[in-house]
């Protein structure tokens, strides 16, 4: 990592051999990840999600899981869970970092997704709309003598709206769903088959 000068002059975090995919449309660098070739991937891991998966899900809204297309004519469905000792999120206010599921991959991923421990926590919902609001990751700043980045706060989001942190090393991409509703899981409409 580096502290590179852009023509904006405000200093920030990067790349010492940058590469093209390595900034997002709003300028945030993305944490790079060394992916197995496509003969050495094996099963899905359900505990985890690699940064350029989950941003690739995110932007394209594909399934997290087969990562075909997750959108149809009647909209997308996305997982939501409680936490505990956390209240329900009003259906007009959630912001997720999770990718969507398409239909098929559903049943398999509330089966073996480990964040998903009881069922009376998690609700199916099928969004209508959804638009990507901001990211999150590792914020650096800068040492005293402006050669080295020190990791200073985890896990911190950054809205598109705002200003962008020029030490953010984004991991995860967020969507604001719009147009909710809560599905029964085990009785879904026909209307959520794959737009051709």
């Amino acid at each position: 990592m580096c502290l590179e000068v852009p023509r904006n002059g405000v200093p920030h975090l990067a790349y010492v051999e940058p590469r093209p995919d390595d900034r997002d449309a709003h300028g945030n660098l993305w944490a790079r990840m060394t992916r197995p070739s496509a003969s050495e991937r094996g099963r899905v891991i359900f505990d985890c999600m690699d940064p350029l998966r989950q941003r690739e899900c995110m932007e394209g809204l594909l399934c997290q899981v087969c990562a075909k297309p997750a959108e149809t004519d009647a909209g997308t469905l996305f997982v939501e869970w409680q936490r505990p000792a956390e209240q329900p999120r009003p259906l007009n206010r959630i912001t997720t970092d999770a990718p969507p599921l398409c239909r098929t991959c559903l049943p398999l991923s509330l089966r073996h997704c480990p964040f998903l421990p009881r069922e009376e926590t998690v609700r199916v919902l099928l969004v209508r709309k959804s638009v990507l609001s901001g990211v999150s990751g590792t914020l650096y700043r800068v040492s005293d003598d402006l050669r080295h980045w020190i990791p200073s706060e985890k896990d911190t989001y950054s809205s598109f709206n705002k200003p962008r942190y020029p030490g953010m090393l984004a991991q995860r991409l967020y969507r604001k769903l719009r147009g909710v509703t809560v599905l029964d899981a085990s009785n879904l409409p026909s209307a959520l088959a794959p737009v051709p």
